[in-house]
This record gives C-alpha cells, sequence and structure tokens, in this order.
C-alpha cells in the first residue's frame, strides 16, 4: 500500500555504507520507519532532503505487517536549520526526538504527539532554549500521554507543619497516612512541600518555561520528573542527563545537580 503523509525524522541510522533507516513520527501511522537505499551516494535524490528535526512530505511503501518501509520520495517542507547552527537548539531538538520516538507506537494515530512535536521544534528556531524548555516539552508529553502527575495535597495528611511529603511512583499521586497498606507499600520518593508547591504552580507545558533554574528547588524538580519518566515510560536516564547538563544556565552551569 502506498502512504503518503507528514513526518518529522526522528532517527537517523547507517544500513549499509551509502544506505539508512530513518525513524519518522507520522500523524495518521506513528512511529515508522524506512529505508533509504543510497542516500549518501552523491547522485542520491534523497541526499540532503531530510535530517533529524526536519519535517517532510513522506511517500513509502507501507508494510501490511509493520516493519522497515521502502520509501519512494522525500520532499522537506520545514528543514529548521537553526537547529543545525545554534548548538543548543540542537541538543533540545535530539533529546525531544528521542524522546517521542521512545514513546510514539508503530501504526496508530499520533497527532497530538506530531504536533506537539512540531510545535516544540518551531519554538526551538525562534528562540535559545533552557532547561524550562526541556521540562516544558516533558510535562506536555506527559500530558497528552495521559500520565501527569497528580499533586494535589490531603488537607488532613499534608499539613503546613510537614516539610517533607511522599509521592508513589506507581499510583502518580502524594500518599496520605490513610492510605491503603499495599499503596504505602508502592515504590515512592519524598519530596520537599517547596519543590510541590513550584510544580503545582507549574504544571503546564506553557508555565514549566518559568521553573526555578538554579538551587534546591530547580534540583529537585528535575530529580522528580526525571525518576518519574523514568518509571512510567521505562526510559534510560543517560541521554536526558546529558541533554540537562549541556543546555544548563551559565550561571547554573557549575551545579553538580543530576536532573
Amino acid at each position: 500500500m502506498m502512504v503518503k503523509s507528514q513526518a518529522i525524522a526522528l532517527k537517523i541510522r547507517p544500513w549499509s555504507r551509502t544506505s539508512h533507516v530513518v525513524t519518522w513520527l507520522t500523524p495518521d501511522h506513528g512511529r515508522t520507519l524506512t529505508s533509504v537505499k543510497g542516500a549518501c551516494r552523491p547522485k542520491s535524490a534523497f541526499l540532503g532532503q531530510y535530517d533529524v528535526g526536519a519535517t517532510c512530505e513522506l511517500l513509502f511503501y507501507a508494510r501490511d505487517r509493520g516493519g522497515i518501509h521502502a520509501i519512494r520520495e522525500c520532499t522537506p517542507s520545514e528543514m529548521r536549520e537553526p537547529l543545525h547552527v545554534n548548538w543548543r537548539a540542537g541538543t533540545a531538538a535530539s533529546y525531544f526526538c528521542d524522546l517521542t520516538a521512545s514513546v510514539s507506537v508503530p501504526m496508530q494515530e499520533a497527532q497530538a504527539l506530531f504536533t506537539l512535536l512540531s510545535q516544540s521544534l518551531d519554538a526551538l528556531c525562534a528562540q535559545t532554549p533552557g532547561t524550562g524548555h526541556l521540562l516544558a516539552f516533558e510535562i506536555a508529553m506527559l500530558d497528552r500521554l495521559g500520565i501527569l502527575p497528580d499533586l494535589a495535597r490531603c488537607p488532613a495528611c499534608h499539613t503546613p507543619e510537614r516539610d517533607w511529603l511522599r509521592f508513589s511512583l506507581a499510583s502518580g499521586r502524594l500518599l496520605c497516612a490513610h492510605a491503603s497498606a499495599s499503596a504505602l507499600l508502592e515504590p515512592s520518593i519524598t519530596l520537599h512541600r517547596d519543590v510541590v508547591a513550584a510544580l503545582c504552580d507549574h504544571l503546564s507545558p506553557e508555565s514549566a518555561l518559568h521553573f526555578p533554574h538554579s538551587g534546591d528547588i530547580a534540583l529537585g524538580i528535575r530529580r522528580f520528573l526525571g525518576l518519574f519518566i523514568r518509571y512510567h515510560l521505562d526510559l534510560p536516564p543517560a541521554a536526558r542527563q546529558v541533554a540537562f547538563d549541556l543546555i544548563a544556565e551559565p550561571h547554573a552551569s557549575g551545579a553538580t545537580s543530576k536532573p
């Protein structure tokens, strides 16, 4: 079956000396893999037609059982050149694409993820990103996937004199003293109430850009989101660590904190 679709290149890896396998995100077919034979040959029709973070008009032969599809045509519609000039923007774009590739599903509608990634990549082209952009994308991604953490506080258990609160990674909410015995045994972490307050004030993609960039609260926010993403999405922390370390603002670059 021939399929024509908009697609954002998420990953490019060698297939042979002259060929690539490209991972794309498409609105109607989710994560899609295509082979691009002869992509690196000097006279190839695909040379310079795609790159990580670029949006293209894709024409490919879709296999009924999935797998690697054969590409026929690829025409760039938005190359997003600033991502290849500004190294901070390029770093953030690589992390966004890597995270999207990890959470998207093959041959399944992904219009919400496609729109989120497209708008986020456009925003990176317009301004130099900071760590707030990474946090905003993570929160928006969790929102699209329907797994935003619930930070509602119980007035009986989470009283003002309690500085540290327990958060269940499994259930995605703060633990109460009157929770069931099984809930109290769930994997959990402790959060300072100031971190919880900051998260509650900024738990939307727009306000996440204004998260504090340094200090204990910033460390607590990054640590919490990192653990939450790793638990629910089963993602290794290495790529996230590198992205935050590289994009950390100059005034925060001396921090040794890990997101």
